[in-house]
């Protein structure tokens, strides 16, 4: 028989399938039950599969492990139906993947329903002050806690003891909108026997109408009403009254409080609702800030690992181009995000051959950045072994198309250069040109072969070229031709003429770089770049007199 292991982390409903000999079980995220709570240990239990069955045993956590409030000191067998307390993280054992959903209703709100917009309830109470001294001071000890910075799980169970203060009743409910269509997700839930885990029946009409038109609801007497006897949904529950109001942050819903009363003789009445309101509103900007302060707490964390990541790609790339007797070396390369997918490598063999290489990885971001560095490593062990750039673009090709999805590949002229004849033989991989520039004059060595990663096998071949002396190779990505303005490319054609006007005067190739690349900035204006960009020069020195 499958078993789950479920229930609520935090403010998500979480499900691990048991399907393993052994499953390990703690905050650390290496583990397959990642529980990320503070009272839940890095290692702290473990399950065990024998005989058909599975065993759980804590590991010697700080917290403790509990099955039916059983210590696990030593291994529990675990049936569908227990409660399992991994430290004060509550889960569930089930014999089927649960969907922690609410049952909901087609009931209609007329009848004994009354219903307040919850924006005139806090009007009302701001301009009319009249509250009771009780009233004052329990809002002020709620307000004294939703200032405290706690997690949203532990905000909302902690609100439901101040709604149980203010209002007597069976049971409370906290919900919020998960944003993208789907129904609210039960976050905290407690009753008069203390916390309630399972999820309640609500009417789908109540519901709809306390979240989409900012409403609180209240129906006082379900069994006089003959639409709930229909039903029988909440009569079931032998539930009496129910309130439900918005958890509005004066902008938006953000989900709602439900509570009810299985007590014939209580009933709810209207100060009631509009101080539950009251509550809701003061809750629904804690929940407010609290997700403003967790995306911010993310996004410092992402721009770290970024920070980080741009650092190691950095690292990755070669420092200062090598010293090349008769020559002259520039190499640039920026990225348009923190990482990218454009690198470049060069490397002088022990005969003094010079070895080039430029890519450009399909996509960017982190996805880019990873087969960038993969596939430079990889070209990096095969300088020595594969002196023919023929094989050594197969071997690049066939290395890539196992390790990565058919949706990635890359571009690349990758070449060798021997410095004393100026020959250069190359496969060009689907790549932009290379230029070659002397006199004014320009000649293209084009791609002669597929990207690299595109068929498991290629046959490719090299082409040959020799620079002669004052000549320049210029190769690129296609970052600098297709820069982007308005619906305009920045165009083979203005950078052929751009290479041409900068190779001129035969000067320092990091001049020769930067007047390329202020041209087109030049040409991109107030239009950000919108691809990496990298850029290799290369110069033979003139011939003596």
């Amino acid at each position: 028989m499958a078993l789950f292991l479920s229930g609520m982390v935090g403010d998500r409903p979480r499900t691990w399938p048991l399907d393993g000999p052994v499953l390990a079980v703690g905050r650390s995220s290496r583990h397959p039950v990642h529980i990320p709570d503070g009272t839940v240990s890095k290692d702290h239990a473990e399950i065990t599969f024998r005989a058909g069955q599975y065993y759980i045993r804590d590991l010697g956590s700080r917290n403790g492990t509990r099955v039916n409030g059983r210590e696990a000191r030593d291994p529990i067998l675990l049936e569908a139906g227990d409660r399992v307390e991994i430290g004060h993280v509550v889960l569930r054992i089930t014999g089927e993947e649960p969907r922690l959903r609410l049952k909901l209703e087609e009931q209609s709100i007329t009848g004994t329903t009354l219903r307040l917009k919850a924006e005139h309830i806090l009007e009302q109470r701001t301009r009319s002050g009249r509250d009771s001294t009780e009233l004052v001071h329990l809002l002020a000890e709620a307000g004294r806690l939703l200032v405290l910075p706690r997690p949203l799980k532990e905000t909302c169970d902690e609100l439901l003891t101040f709604v149980a203060k203010a209002v007597p009743a069976s049971r409370y409910v906290i919900l919020l909108d998960p944003g993208d269509g789907g129904e609210p997700v039960q976050v905290a839930a407690r009753t008069t026997a203390g916390r309630a885990d399972r999820p309640l029946v609500l009417s789908r009409s109540i519901m709809g109408t306390v979240l989409r038109e900012c409403t609180s609801v209240l129906t006082r007497d379900t069994a006089a009403d003959p639409r709930f006897q229909a039903q029988h949904s909440i009569v079931a529950q032998s539930v009496h009254a129910a309130m439900a109001v918005p958890l509005f942050d004066n902008e938006k819903v953000l989900g709602l409080i439900y509570v009810d009363s299985h007590d014939p003789r209580s009933s709810f009445d209207e100060d009631r609702l509009e101080l539950l309101t009251l509550l809701g509103n003061m809750a629904a900007v804690k929940i407010t800030n609290a997700r403003l302060l967790e995306a911010e707490r993310e996004r410092m964390r992402i721009a770290g690992e970024l920070e980080t990541a741009t650092h190691i790609q950095r690292g990755l790339l070669p420092g200062a181009p090598p010293e090349v007797a008769g020559y002259q070396i520039d190499a640039y390369l920026e990225t348009c995000h923190e990482v990218g997918g454009d690198l470049y490598d060069l490397y002088t063999r022990r005969d003094g051959t010079l070895v080039l290489l430029v890519g450009d990885v399909t996509g960017k971001g982190i996805g880019a950045a990873l087969l960038m560095s993969s596939f430079l490593a990889s070209a990096r062990v095969l300088y020595d072994a594969c002196t023919d750039p023929a094989e050594l673009a197969r071997r690049l090709g066939a290395m890539l198309h196992q390790t990565t999805d058919r949706k990635r590949f890359v571009t690349g002229f990758v070449a060798t250069l021997d410095p004393a004849t100026g020959a250069l033989t190359y496969v060009n991989a689907g790549h932009p040109a290379g230029l070659a520039v002397a006199e004014g004059r320009l000649r293209e060595l084009a791609s002669n072969g597929v990207p690299f990663g595109v068929m498991p096998e290629f046959p490719y071949s090299v082409q040959s070229a020799t620079l002669a002396p004052g000549e320049t190779l210029a190769i690129y990505t296609d970052g600098i031709p297709e820069a982007q303005r308005g619906e305009e490319l920045f165009g083979d054609e203005r950078l052929h003429a751009e290479v041409i006007a900068a190779c001129a005067d035969g000067g320092d190739l990091a001049a020769t770089r930067q007047r390329i690349l202020a041209t087109v900035d030049e040409f991109l204006g107030e239009d950000p770049r919108t691809d990496d960009i990298t850029l290799l020069l290369l110069r033979r020195a003139p011939a003596a007199g």
